[in-house]
């Protein structure tokens, strides 16, 4: 199988195996010295960053809107076999307190040492920046007149990103 490792007792050619080896060698060395510790890297970029949330919670945020938006919908006479897609605008952010201090802005930091943390105040969710929607019933004018103003009042969502079309 590897018949280029053996030694070839006719004449020295068995040292073009052996270049072959160590040239295979060399090429994965240097592969392993270009790529071998671009992951940390990564990796350490974003855990450096301070309030990274997961893509779990968009998820979860994004799964949410689109069960209450198909329960709204379901309560729309005419309405049914709803499917929604939902896209979000940014992601969660928090706020923390901050104060002037020598007309520099700083956090508010409570606590001591490695207790020290930043005053948080409150959480905002990222806006919604469209809602589409499959239903049956939707490619009626009375249906659509419904649901636009409907899901623009309850999720402060403008109508021109709203659509609503028929399922098959």
């Amino acid at each position: 199988m590897f018949g280029f490792l053996k030694r070839n007792t006719e004449g020295g050619k068995g040292s073009n195996g052996k270049l072959w080896l160590i040239v295979i060698g060399a090429a994965v060395g240097i592969l392993l010295l270009l790529f071998g510790g671009s992951s940390e890297k990564e990796e350490a970029v974003v855990q450096s960053e301070p309030y990274n949330l997961s893509t779990d919670e968009l998820v979860i945020y994004q799964n949410y809107l689109e069960s209450e938006i198909r329960s709204l919908c379901e309560s729309v006479s005419g309405v049914s076999n709803i499917t929604v897609a939902v896209t979000l605008s940014g992601s969660f952010e928090s706020v923390y307190a901050t104060e002037w201090k020598d007309e520099n802005e700083e956090y508010v930091i409570i606590g001591s040492g490695s207790s020290a943390q930043a005053l948080y105040l409150t959480r905002s969710a990222p806006k919604i920046a469209g809602i589409g929607i499959v239903c049956r019933g939707g490619g009626s004018e009375r249906v659509r007149n419904e649901l636009i103003p409907l899901l623009a009042a309850s999720f402060h969502v403008s109508s021109n990103r709203i659509y609503i079309t028929e399922a098959k």
